[in-house]
């Protein structure tokens, strides 16, 4: 926990309904913390604190690329979906209360737009919500057209036009997410190949889009393609895993793929090159943002729409010095971090 620097790591737990998990908040010099309420049933209590420190992490590092006045934060109700009640996410809302606006919840893995609706009947620190703005349909097209346009900037890159069509591509991961990508790739004319844990979502697909190819879970990441596109949980590449790889590229809208910062360089040393999740992955956030400060919503695409140009700058960047574009893209991110923090030396006052 020190060593990335969080503010706030916090166990809950209401033995009644069922509700534990634990909640962190990574920095809030920028704003609120925002990031999303997981509900996942992790294999042990060390994973679930390894991810939500990673995952609030990558909350605040997107915040800060894409200008938001939020920090990053993530809540993980430890607990399979199908098992969430009522009573359980409303003890979860008075949790949330309780923190006095530190951490604004929104719909993530395993929870929906409903939950936040029950949720907020017992804080007002939610956003996603149905009776409001549904954020949640919208949220997950944005975040994969951020994807998408990271894709067509690295395949401009390392093929020498961004054009998407005959590429192939691989998408680990059929979510709200993964789905909202396989739609766009269809449209741009790419040779998909899916998979996912739950086979109906890959013969929903099938059914869609008869050209596509389904993968068995275990094979995806081994495929021989253009690019690999992580969309499910995090941690999918490792050291030892980079060597297995045959793809150009990795981009993806999983959050933390990287299992170490190392990874990164391996990727590079392997000539594989890897976009940062954060970057590809911010459309949801920005959308969360957006919703807090009653930002126009149509506002929302234009700023995502600048993936293409952040993706060719990194690049650039990467190629000048010879550093992974993850090292690179980070440091650009807690660059405007640190210096919004010095504000809090000056006196500000009351308005």
């Amino acid at each position: 926990m020190s060593r990335n620097r969080h503010e706030h790591l916090q166990f809950f737990q209401h033995r009644e309904s069922g509700l534990r998990g634990v909640l962190a908040i990574h920095d809030s010099c920028l704003g609120p913390a925002v990031g999303g309420v997981r509900c996942w049933d992790y294999p042990s209590e060390d994973l679930l604190v390894q991810d939500v420190l990673r995952l609030s992490e990558s909350a605040s590092l997107s915040a800060a690329l894409f200008g938001c006045d939020a920090g990053g934060g993530k809540a993980i109700l430890w607990a399979d979906p199908a098992a969430k009640n009522e009573v359980m996410l409303r003890a979860f809302g008075i949790f949330l209360q309780s923190l006095g606006g530190r951490f604004i919840a929104s719909p993530e893995l395993g929870t929906t737009s409903q939950d936040m609706d029950i949720i907020g009947k017992e804080t007002q620190f939610v956003t996603g919500l149905l009776k409001g703005q549904n954020l949640e349909g919208d949220g997950s097209a944005i975040t994969a057209r951020g994807v998408l346009l990271g894709m067509k900037a690295a395949a401009k890159s390392v093929f020498g036009g961004s054009s998407l069509e005959g590429r192939k591509v691989a998408i680990q991961g059929l979510g709200k997410v993964g789905s909202a990508l396989l739609e766009l790739l269809a449209q741009e004319g790419a040779k998909l190949f899916v998979s996912d844990l739950y086979f109906e979502k890959v013969k929903n697909a099938k059914d869609r889009h008869p050209a596509i190819e389904m993968v068995p879970p275990s094979e995806i990441t081994g495929l021989p393609v253009d690019i690999l596109a992580p969309c499910a949980l995090g941690g999918v590449l490792t050291p030892e895993s980079v060597g297995q790889l045959r793809c150009r590229i990795v981009a993806g809208a999983a959050t933390n793929q990287l299992a170490t910062e190392e990874t990164a360089d391996a990727l590079m040393q392997a000539g594989i090159l890897y976009l940062p999740d954060f970057l590809l992955n911010a459309g949801d956030l920005v959308m969360v943002n957006a919703d807090i400060y009653g930002i126009p919503a149509k506002t929302c695409q234009p700023t995502v729409e600048r993936v293409y140009g952040l993706v060719e700058a990194l690049l650039a960047r990467a190629r000048a010095s010879g550093e992974a574009p993850h090292r690179i893209a980070k440091a650009w991110a807690l660059d405007r971090i640190t210096h919004i923090r010095t504000l809090k030396k000056l006196y500000k006052p009351a308005r």
